[in-house]
């Protein structure tokens, strides 16, 4: 796994993770997939972030997952919203998108848990996504390279689909390229 590179401040931040680049925000619950020159944004606390690169074809894709599993009923309507069905439907996506999806790698971030005081492992829905989301990216054989999760605090998440590169914003003022 890959270790993170702390930035030195929030500027450092908006000028490594944009430099002109077109901006298109990913909602909670939703998945987007770019070819073009763009960054893919999101903010998560409990949720994560999964962002899945795909080296060959210079494209990539960001999903917002809120919970770690559906029933069948539910995925079908809202399958970003989970993570067994999230990484599915976004590999689905990205394979539509190249020629061939041989290299697909993913960076995830967030899974934080927002209510620390509590001391209840049942509350901790951020762990419990993180787990659903490492799991679901190796059944599909998809490697993971780096992560910045759980903790306390919510996450921007700037992700650019044509080299790679995530860099993660805290809501306790650490900036850091994952």
């Amino acid at each position: 796994m890959q270790l993170t590179t702390p930035l030195s401040s929030a500027a450092d931040f908006q000028n490594h993770a944009v430099s002109a680049i077109k901006e298109v925000r990913v909602d909670m619950a939703d998945m987007k997939v770019e070819a073009r020159p763009v960054v893919l944004v999101t903010t998560v606390g409990s949720c994560v972030a999964i962002c899945i690169h795909d080296r060959a074809n210079r494209c990539g894709g960001l999903a917002h997952i809120m919970l770690p599993n559906s029933s069948v009923k539910r995925s079908k309507s809202f399958p970003y919203k989970y993570a067994d069905t999230a990484v599915p439907a976004m590999i689905e996506a990205l394979q539509k998108r190249g020629k061939r999806s041989c290299c697909l790698t993913a960076k995830i971030a967030g899974g934080a848990n927002m209510f620390p005081d509590l001391r209840s492992d049942a509350l901790n829905i951020g762990l419990k996504n993180v787990e659903a989301v490492k799991k679901a990216l190796a059944a599909k054989g998809v490697r993971l390279l780096a992560e910045d999760v759980r903790g306390t605090c919510g996450r921007k998440v700037v992700f650019n689909v044509v080299n790679g590169s995530v860099h993660v914003q805290k809501g306790n003022g650490e900036v850091k390229r994952i």
